[in-house]
């Protein structure tokens, strides 16, 4: 009952705030051309927020473990909105941020990329101590917040590659680490439709922000098959978006393009 209330006040809370800001978001081309509102991810406040006022106060039984998570996709939706606003684009994936460090020049994507695993290297301490599985969670953490990124560069792409295994990992995760997701979960789904028909971007405030979620409901959960696997994706994909492209991968299996191309029309 609880988990429903939570994911319908993300669901209602993320539209609305949609609704009142889009005005006022940032506009870029998409893949297509077209200029439509980005960094809608930042609608995601809100319910981050509540949940983190909720469990601070454990008025529904988050607790401090829970409010932590939240924290940590807030601070991915806060770092991606500052890349949303102040990125050039100019620096592509880990090797072209780090080339621009090694130049004397910090990109708003390195910012990102040091705040993110420097916080999922807190998340890790914090849940595991000092062990080779608090360096794991650091490391899917960060990367599943990566991936969400890596996975936004068609309409509603972010939330079927990354949200989908969110989804199922509601159903298997601690239920504390639920209740501290749940609710971004429904506000992701908030946005799902208007990202799907390209009528707005998630932005990196929305991308990193999803994968944070899917982040923080693996490192939750602990050594389990979802666990390994999760670190074994974050691996593969990363490498396969650094020396290759994702986005062929997609286009060249039959089944993951149909699952692409669904339900995005013209």
């Amino acid at each position: 009952m609880i988990s429903a209330t939570l994911f319908l006040l993300g669901f209602a809370t993320t539209i609305l705030a949609f609704e009142a800001a889009k005005s006022f978001l940032p506009e870029r081309p998409n893949f297509a051309g077209k200029l439509i509102p980005t960094a809608a991810g930042v609608c995601f406040l809100p319910i981050i927020l509540v949940t983190i006022t909720l469990g601070s106060g454990s008025l529904v039984g988050v607790w401090w473990d829970g409010t932590l998570l939240a924290g940590y996709v807030l601070l991915a939706v806060l770092v991606g909105f500052y890349d949303d606003v102040r990125g050039s684009g100019e620096a592509r994936g880990f090797k072209g941020h780090l080339g621009s460090l090694v130049g004397g020049r910090m990109t708003t994507g390195m910012v990102k990329i040091i705040a993110l695993t420097l916080g999922a290297l807190f998340v890790g301490r914090y849940f595991y101590g000092y062990s080779f599985e608090a360096l794991y969670a650091a490391f899917v953490l960060a990367g599943c917040a990566n991936l969400g990124n890596l996975f936004d560069v068609r309409p509603g792409r972010a939330v079927k590659f990354v949200g989908l295994p969110a989804a199922a990992m509601l159903l298997v995760a601690p239920g504390w680490s639920v209740l501290a997701m749940v609710g971004v979960f429904g506000g992701v789904l908030s946005l799902f439709y208007f990202d799907l028909k390209a009528r707005m971007m998630l932005g990196d405030a929305g991308a990193v922000g999803v994968g944070s979620l899917l982040g923080c409901l693996v490192a939750a959960t602990g050594p389990s098959v979802a666990w390994w696997a999760a670190g074994a994706a974050v691996f593969a994909l990363t490498l396969v978006a650094e020396f290759s492209s994702i986005s062929r991968v997609i286009e060249e299996v039959g089944i993951l393009r149909w699952f692409d191309n669904l339900g995005r029309g013209a």
